[in-house]
């Protein structure tokens, strides 16, 4: 699904590294825009207020799914399997914060 994708909808799929920057940009946009919503919310914080996170769901919604979308067109354009790298990070990092967790099997 990915390949059609960014066959249908990406603009930039030419040379590889020029496609790799193009989802970089993206990547730090999508960033941005979590840290635009978050930061007030961290001065609130800070000085002892309520933050609600969980009333986020609406906006970051969006935001989640770009990061992930961003993450499958790396994955897609480096041949990687998202799952199996996903399962591989879980592994290494229970290895070295949770040694006895479900995780360490994978």
């Amino acid at each position: 699904m990915q390949v059609q994708y960014d066959q249908d909808m990406w603009d930039i799929n030419d040379p590889d590294f020029s496609k790799m920057n193009h989802i970089h940009l993206h990547l730090s946009k999508t960033v941005g825009k979590l840290a635009a919503m978050v930061e007030p919310m961290d001065h609130k914080n800070h000085h002892d207020g309520d933050v609600d996170v969980h009333a986020l769901a609406a906006v970051i919604g969006p935001i989640v799914a770009d990061l992930v979308l961003h993450a499958a067109q790396l994955a897609n354009l480096t041949d990687q399997n998202v799952g199996a790298a996903l399962r591989s990070r879980y592994r290494d990092n229970a290895s070295r914060f949770a040694p006895a967790s479900i995780f360490a099997d994978l």
